[in-house]
């Protein structure tokens, strides 16, 4: 199934209401017709419904409590979200894997990290994850990102060039096209 329709939140929304965010096996079969499972339920729930939940930028006194929870050696993100209200641990995760974590490299992308990048994919596919690890310092996310832009720049390269190599054609065609009318008047 795709996309979450409007309904399906707000049945979501009154089943939790009704019975607690806990039973989403009940949850998915009985308000959503078994249509969602009960693990789509509860992550709906937690990660985009449930009341209270903080999304978008991210505070200084946010990431000064990540930052200070990693230096103490806590490192379950679930541990870390109860002290951030409104954040989950996935959100926490993510903010210190892909911005706060200070080993990772900022800036440009080197010819080598570029080409590494490139062979790697052909090896691991899309396994981001797999693909970060060999490239230090680079967050699985800078190197998803960095793939995507490069693979886009190259469409864009290939449909511009095949732009102008049709618009070439034409013109060719046209002009021979004019040459033969003229030559027959």
């Amino acid at each position: 199934m795709g996309r979450w329709t409007t309904e399906e939140d707000k049945r979501l929304r009154a089943a939790v209401a009704a019975n607690g965010p806990s039973d989403w096996k009940k949850i998915s079969k009985e308000i959503l017709d078994g249509n969602r499972s009960d693990v789509q339920c509860l992550h709906r729930w937690q990660k985009v419904l449930k009341p209270g939940l903080v999304k978008g930028p991210w505070t200084k006194e946010e990431d000064r409590i990540i930052n200070e929870c990693v230096k103490a050696g806590i490192l379950k993100w679930a541990e870390i979200a109860k002290r951030i209200p409104g954040r989950i641990g996935k959100q926490c995760r993510d903010r210190w894997i892909n911005h706060l974590n200070p080993t990772l490299r900022k800036g440009g992308w080197t010819e080598e990290e570029d080409l590494l990048l490139l062979q790697s994919q052909n090896i691991y596919g899309n396994s981001w994850k797999q693909i970060a690890k060999l490239m230090s310092g680079r967050s699985e996310n800078d190197v998803k990102n960095r793939c995507n832009n490069a693979e886009n720049s190259r469409r864009r390269k290939t449909n511009s060039t095949a732009s102008v190599s049709a618009s070439v054609s034409a013109s060719a065609s046209a002009s021979a096209s004019a040459s033969a009318t003229e030559g027959v008047l």
